[in-house]
């Protein structure tokens, strides 16, 4: 695999100057005693207290580890909430890789030989793409 997890970043930044703030509703989920919410804002007072940006590669291993780093990020600097701004995926190239494999043999019969040759392969390619998103940390009030 050309991307591990190795390559993931989630970084915390501290947010000023927040006033108070009041969401429309939405849905989340509750993880590491935080909420992210993944549509929308809490219904009730809250502000910002930090920022997140997220980069890793979009695949299936990458990816599931996400939601929990953020979380965690998110608990470790006293937030409550997660709010996502943005989620884009990039396609940054396609990975392919082939392998094929040949078996011969052969006998001699006075003057003749006779033989045979099987060739077999494989291919595969798939579409790689790196994953990048921006979300507030929250305090509910």
């Amino acid at each position: 695999m050309l991307f591990s997890a190795g390559c993931s970043s989630t970084q915390y930044f501290p947010y000023q100057g927040s006033g108070q703030l009041v969401g429309s509703g939405g849905a989340a989920l509750r993880m590491n005693g935080v909420d992210l919410w993944i549509n929308g804002s809490p219904p009730r007072k809250f502000y910002v207290v930090g920022y997140i940006e997220d980069v890793r590669p979009g695949g299936p291993g990458p990816m599931s580890m996400r939601n929990y780093r953020l979380t965690e990020k998110a608990h470790a600097a006293g937030g409550d909430g997660v709010l996502v701004l943005s989620d884009r995926s990039q396609y940054v190239g396609t990975f392919s890789s082939g392998n094929a494999f040949t078996t011969a043999n052969a006998s001699v019969y006075g003057n003749n030989i006779f033989g045979s040759a099987l060739t077999t392969g494989s291919a595969f390619s798939m579409p790689m793409f790196r994953r990048e998103g921006r979300y507030y940390v929250i305090k509910y009030l």
